[in-house]
Order: C-alpha cells, then structure tokens, then sequence
C-alpha cells in the first residue's frame, strides 16, 4: 500500500563484508565534520581559514561543516573575532564517554588524591587510534606547573606516559607503530632514534616505571606507570609532572613509588568492577 512503511531489515546489508571501521565506508562529509570538531578541541579556538588550512578541507566545505554543526549546538562562532570554538553539546558527547568509561570512574578520585599528595600535575592518559590521548589531568596549585590540556594529542616518545605506553607493546606490535613514523625532536633531549628508543623502553619495563627527562619541554620532567587491564594488557599511563627542580635525581624512585601505587590502586579497582 502507497506510503506504508516497511520493516526495516537487521543485520550485515546484503553483500557487505568489511568490518564497519574499514576506510572504504566511511562517509566523507562525517569524517571531515569530525576532523574539524577534533581540531577545534584540540587548539580551543581558530579562524575558518585556520580550520581549512590544518584540516586540509576547502575553505567552502569547511564553512558548511561549521554551520551544520553550528545548528547542533557542536561549535560556536565568535562574531566579535572571527573564531570557532568548541560548543555545550560536544561537552555532553565527552560527557557521555566519561559517565560510561570505569577508567575514568576508577582513576578520578585516585588522580585528585596523587595530585594532592605530591604537589604536582597529575595525568592519565590513553592510546587512541595511535595517538596519545589525555584523559584525565589534575593541576598542582604550584604558580609553576605543568599543564596539558584534557583530550589534547601528544607524541609518545617525548612523554612519559606515552613512553610507558610503547613499553609494553610486544616487538611486532611496536615496530608497526613505529613504522613510517616520524620521532620529532621537541627539545635537545628528545630521543630521536628507533633503537635508542626502543633500548630506553626495554629499561623502562625492567624499572616499572618511565621519565620524561626534559624531553618534551626543558626543565619539566614527568614520571608514568603503567594502569593494567583484567587481562594483564597495559590499557593506560599514569603520571605526575613538573618542574625539573622539584624531580632531582636523588629522589626520581621515592616520586616513581607514589606513581605506581596509585596506577596500582587504579588496576585494582578496574579489577573490582569486573567481578
């Protein structure tokens, strides 16, 4: 009968064989969308041309994106100068992620406890696609402190929760991360070299625990330890950083202990959760 709907069907469509996540089906004008949302949230704010350049989308495709999600409360335009930014209905899609992940549920409290303890700026953070992500970051109430901002990317060779990350990838797992992968040199101490790297992370498992020795910024230093899963797989990073002064050599383990017993604390109460 005219106008009458018909069932919908379940399941695979007919003929598909591909995972959902293989790039032959994603939707363009989606993938772009989300492109310039992650950009926007990752840098605050930025002109339209800003986001078409560092997006690599037409300055007209990018602007319709913005309107579109505009009309979804997603971004916001500041007509006073000119800049997008990240809107209330983004946050509850973070939100969403955050009030179902137990990570999240078992490290907050664990995090503002490491925080107050030590003084320092205390960070969890994730792999992500193969980027290093941020979760979680508690901010010392030090007027010198480290600060990296909560779903900002990184790169993991100069960071010592990404570095605590790569540890433990098995060795063919690790060499198709590092394959084609650029190890940018973000200060002198920056390690830049594969098998420097790797001989770093093999030190690294045997310690437990990782430092950030002024390779990201000079004279900031971090220390990461490892959060596990119920299966024994590194899932997470767990560090605290700051200045270099307040992380002498002569008291690098007595800091890393406070670390992994507070990644320990998370492990444990991912355990619970699961029984």
């Amino acid at each position: 009968m005219a106008g009458k709907l018909q069932p919908s069907r379940r399941g695979r469509p007919k003929g598909t064989t591909r995972a959902p996540n293989t790039p032959t089906q994603t939707v363009q004008a989606l993938d772009r969308g989300l492109k310039v949302l992650v950009f926007l949230a990752d840098n605050q704010k930025a002109t339209l041309s800003e986001i078409s350049r560092n997006t690599n989308t037409p300055v007209a495709s990018t602007h319709r994106i913005l309107a579109t999600l505009q009309q979804r409360g997603m971004v916001l335009f500041n007509e006073q100068d000119g800049h997008w930014c990240v809107g209330a209905q983004a946050f509850r899609v973070g939100n969403a992620y955050q009030a179902g992940s137990n990570l999240m549920t078992a490290a907050t409290p664990v995090m503002e406890e490491l925080a107050r303890l030590t003084g320092e700026t205390a960070n969890l953070a994730i792999e992500d696609g193969g980027e290093l992500l941020y979760l979680i970051q508690v901010e010392s109430d030090n007027p010198i402190r480290a600060s990296i901002k909560n779903g900002a990317a990184s790169y993991f060779h100069t960071s010592g929760v990404g570095k605590i990350l790569l540890a433990h990838m098995d060795n063919s797992q690790l060499d198709r991360f590092l394959k084609d992968r650029k190890l940018a040199r973000q200060t002198s101490k920056s390690i830049t070299q594969p098998d420097h790297l790797k001989s770093e992370l093999a030190k690294i498992r045997d310690l437990g625990w990782a430092l950030d020795d002024e390779e990201r910024y000079m004279g900031m230093r971090c220390i990461a330890a490892p959060v596990f899963d119920t299966l024994g797989k590194v899932i997470a990073g767990v560090s605290i950083s700051g200045p270099s002064v307040r992380f002498p050599d002569n008291q690098l383990q007595r800091i890393a202990d406070k670390v992994q017993y507070s990644a320990n604390r998370i492990t444990s109460a991912l355990e619970s959760t699961t029984v």
